[in-house]
């Protein structure tokens, strides 16, 4: 038998192994890493060798590449390196913070030519008065062309999340229960535009705007909600983070 199937079939099924432990779906970890989803189809079911930057994206992620490749060691990283890792999109640290690690369950694992599977959040950016993340639980993945993302949006499908829209204060550019693209690259507000915030444990959906003296002006584009002011660097010692921009909408009419 062939010594290098034979590693080739281990490492494929700590892989898997690893993943189910951090109770993520194929989709999930994919996200996760960075990585496209049939490059980690092959890698677990023993198809492919994982070279060395794949290696380090389960490293990044989590995953404890000495066990991985040889079968010794602790599985996974301390929780703390990986749940950040997960919970990444929403700037969290902690429970505390609303954050869990990953748990939903999205039973879609077949690729469609061309496009990628984005994931939709089941949390609710609030336009009102604000809403609490109590999970970060994926609940479903709708699929984009790869191309168009590329090209008309400029973002990479890696650095895109989706979550709802509850409350009316950005109506009517926005309404509740509207599914909004976030592109998480975008958590400096290189440029005004609407954006996804977190604030005392809170996320919300607003238009920012740079002012002079490191200050940004948050409104709603329903104007009986009155804006207000933060300070770029009261934002670090605060629970407070721009978690990126809102590059694409998606209703129900």
């Amino acid at each position: 038998m062939d010594l290098g199937a034979i590693k080739n079939s281990e490492i494929g099924a700590r892989l898997r192994s690893a993943r189910e432990t951090m109770n993520l779906t194929r989709e999930q970890f994919a996200e996760l890493t960075g990585m496209k989803l049939p490059s980690l189809r092959d890698y677990e079911l023993c198809n492919r060798i994982p070279g060395g930057a794949a290696i380090a994206s389960f490293a990044r992620a989590g995953v404890n590449a000495n066990w991985l490749l040889t079968g010794e060691g602790e599985m996974l990283l301390p929780p703390r390196a990986w749940r950040e890792a997960s919970a990444a999109f929403f700037g969290g640290e902690s429970s505390s913070k609303g954050i869990s690690q990953p748990a939903g369950r999205v039973e879609k694992t077949d690729d469609v030519p061309g496009f990628v599977a984005i994931p939709l959040f089941d949390v609710r950016a609030a336009a009102g008065g604000g809403s609490i993340v109590e999970s970060e639980h994926v609940m479903d993945v709708l699929h984009f062309k790869e191309e168009w993302i590329r090209a008309e949006l400029r973002a990479s499908p890696a650095d895109l999340h989706l979550i709802f829209v509850d409350g009316e204060s950005m109506e009517p550019t926005l309404r509740p229960g509207d599914i909004i693209l976030v592109d998480r690259r975008d958590q400096a507000q290189r440029r005004d535009g609407i954006y996804v915030l977190r604030l005392d444990g809170t996320l919300l959906v607003k238009r920012l705007q740079k002012l002079p003296g490191g200050n940004i002006k948050v409104s709603s584009d329903n104007k009986s909600y009155d804006p207000f002011t933060l300070r770029l660097e009261e934002m670090e010692a605060q629970d407070m983070a721009i978690i990126g921009r809102v590059i694409w909408v998606g209703r129900k009419f």
